[in-house]
């Protein structure tokens, strides 16, 4: 995959694109535009965890939806010379992409169109616009209009899909537009733009936030049902009940484009596959090419100063966040960077085509050949070591306690460039590790145990027992009871 770097100047810039996002979260937009009718998209100083690795996540979807999906403006990476200055806001670095729409004609985005044209099936007083959250389009696709032409149906059918893919952890309705010619009528569908809050790219200075927000997306995709106790952290009701309505929505999603859109799902499934095909056959294409002219270092706090500086003109509150978190980015290990990515896009994958499949009560979560191959030299040698090289393998394997809750693990990697031996566990926020000897331990036990293994602590009263039971169980080491396994596998 290219990423080629573009210099603009912005006194060369032949106009501004001047548009008012119009939501819930308003706000002008003067970026440069450029021969070609191309936009200078910069990255915000203010917006939530932004760091260079948002305009990657531009430039890697982008190239992925318009060869394997659908046409798509492809981005690259850009810089803006003299940008900053003028707009002290934003940084001089983006991305760059070409205009979506042609003179004389205007975009009319979701929420617009619905305070527009109001509908019954549709609660457009109800939207909220969080970052960090799935968003429900059930009601949306059951909208009168969406009923009556259904060849634009299909195609925000397989937008939302490719969305589901992508992990795009802020596709709310202002992200979704028709566009209209210059009286209002609405000609065809925009393409997918905005692809920065991809899940895979967020939080690359912090491996415990990565994972708990890809467990999240493991989570709304599997639609577990929501725990009491599970988001006690987030102090604010109407976060927390956005929260608890986005861990289960995109399984609803799913569900219902699955049975009303069989045909766009069974496209969307052959177009997956291949997909995989070729990750599997030629996992280097999809590699980040680190760019040295671009930033490669990422602080994912940082724009709290900015917000405060910039959205909250707060200008004593920024300097004490920016004294804060100076000092804390992170150099980005493009090589690692890569194995992750691929590893987790795969699972999510294998999660699309085990809900989207007709069969899906009957089809169990596949292994890789490597996972096939270190499992079956597990069962013939029971060793520790044995079992070191399965534990190494399933990192960002999605997972299932018990109770039915998804997890993954990952290991951290020492100063010698080796794992050392803990697993981050991404359940919840402020993760513990899982140590070794904790796993060792049980390892143990379990050698000792004939028959079903009825429960975790049935292993042992160990620290993390309840991530080492379904560990143990997916690995062929265990037995547990019928139900207990249908909770831990994707039978639903």
């Amino acid at each position: 995959m290219i990423f080629d770097v573009l210099h603009y100047n912005y006194p060369d810039r032949i106009g501004n694109l001047q548009a008012e996002a119009v939501g819930v979260v308003k706000g002008e937009k003067h970026f440069p535009i450029y021969e070609g009718n191309v936009i200078f998209k910069p990255l915000s100083k203010s917006k939530p965890f932004s760091t260079p690795f948002f305009a990657y996540a531009e430039v890697f979807w982008s190239g992925i939806i318009e060869k394997y999906f659908m046409a798509a403006p492809r981005y690259q990476l850009a810089f803006c010379h003299g940008y900053e200055a003028e707009a002290a806001k934003y940084y001089d670095y983006g991305t760059a992409v070409p205009m979506i729409y042609q003179e004389g004609e205007q975009l009319l985005n979701l929420l617009e169109f619905f305070r527009k044209y109001p509908d019954e099936k549709v609660d457009i007083d109800q939207y909220e616009n969080y970052c960090m959250m799935f968003y429900d389009y059930t009601e949306i696709l059951e909208a009168a209009y969406f009923q009556k032409h259904k060849e634009m149906a299909g195609q925000l059918v397989m937008q939302i899909l490719v969305s589901v893919l992508k992990g795009d952890q802020n596709y709310h309705y202002e992200n979704i537009a028709f566009v209209c010619d210059k009286n209002g009528e609405i000609l065809r569908l925009a393409p997918m733009i905005d692809h920065e809050f991809s899940t895979y790219f967020m939080f690359p200075d912090n491996s415990v936030q990565h994972m708990y927000w890809y467990s999240e997306l493991i989570r709304s995709i599997g639609g577990q049902e929501v725990q009491d106790y599970e988001y006690d952290y987030l102090k604010n009701p109407k976060e927390r009940q956005m929260m608890e309505k986005s861990a289960v929505c995109l399984h609803k999603n799913l569900t219902y484009m699955k049975a009303h859109f069989p045909e766009v799902t069974k496209e969307f499934l052959e177009k997956l596959d291949h997909l995989e095909r070729d990750m599997e056959e030629n996992p280097s294409a999809f590699y980040l090419q680190e760019n040295q002219e671009y930033p490669a270092i990422a602080n994912s706090y940082a724009y709290m100063a900015g917000k405060a500086r910039y959205k909250d003109h707060d200008e004593e509150q920024a300097k004490l966040l920016e004294e804060k978190y100076a000092g804390k980015a992170k150099q980005i290990d493009f090589e690692e960077l890569n194995v992750q990515l691929l590893k987790e896009i795969s699972g999510i994958i294998r999660l699309l085509k085990l809900t989207l499949s007709e069969d899906d009560q009957k089809i169990q979560q596949k292994f890789s050949g490597e996972q096939e191959l270190l499992l079956e030299k597990l069962h013939q040698n029971c060793t520790e070591e044995a079992l070191w090289s399965a534990v190494v393998a399933f990192q960002n394997y999605p997972f299932y306690t018990a109770s039915g809750l998804p997890f993954q693990y990952k290991l951290k990697i020492g100063k010698n460039g080796t794992y050392n031996k803990e697993l981050l566990i991404d359940r919840r926020e402020n993760s513990k590790t899982l140590s070794w000897s904790s796993v060792r331990m049980a390892f143990e036990n379990c050698q000792k145990i004939s028959g079903i293994v009825k429960r975790p602590k049935a292993l042992g009263d160990i620290r993390g027992i309840s991530y080492i039971y379904p560990l143990f169980w997916k690995f062929g080491l265990i037995e547990v009871p019928e139900e207990t396994a249908r909770k831990m596998s994707y039978e639903r």
